[in-house]
């Protein structure tokens, strides 16, 4: 699914992406709510909406909807989502179906049997990289870069 920040864009893998909004909107439900900006439950709310349509909606890390504190504050949690996941290891799909819910149903992972933590976090410092305009460059125009799957970036 395409992730988008300022006019510019890459390709996740709704599985990687969603365990990582999932794990930033646990972040946030930790986080006391006086530590949080007003209306950070709009920024939860979407981020769990993209989850539910997965792969079916382009993902903007900068919709119209959001001030700028909402904005920093996705980034923000995203960032602390990778950085958890980094060195977590593998996540099961056991353990997935336990520790992310969405509308309290387990969250599935598509038929995989487990995804590395660092496949993950790679993918929240891709979101990082967009947002400061820091993706290297693609060797041609009509392609982008994939995150969030086994092996590390490509380019499709």
């Amino acid at each position: 699914m395409p992730v988008g920040f300022g006019g510019r864009w890459f390709w996740a893998y709704d599985v990687s992406l969603g365990i990582l909004l999932l794990e930033a909107a646990l972040v946030h439900a930790e986080t006391a709510p006086g530590q949080r900006p007003p209306r950070a439950d709009v920024v939860v709310e979407d981020l769990r909406t993209q989850v539910r349509v997965g792969s079916s909606r382009f993902f903007a890390l900068d919709p119209d909807e959001w001030d700028t504190e909402q904005r920093d504050y996705a980034r923000s949690i995203v960032a602390a989502a990778g950085r958890r996941l980094r060195g977590s290891g593998i996540v099961t799909s056991a353990e997935a179906a336990q520790r992310y819910l969405i509308d309290d149903e387990p969250y599935f992972l598509r038929g995989h049997e487990q995804i590395a933590g660092d496949v993950v976090a790679d993918l929240a410092e891709a979101v990082e990289s967009l947002i400061r305009d820091q993706l290297p460059a693609v060797p041609s125009a009509d392609r982008h870069w994939f995150y969030g799957v086994a092996g590390g970036p490509r380019v499709l």
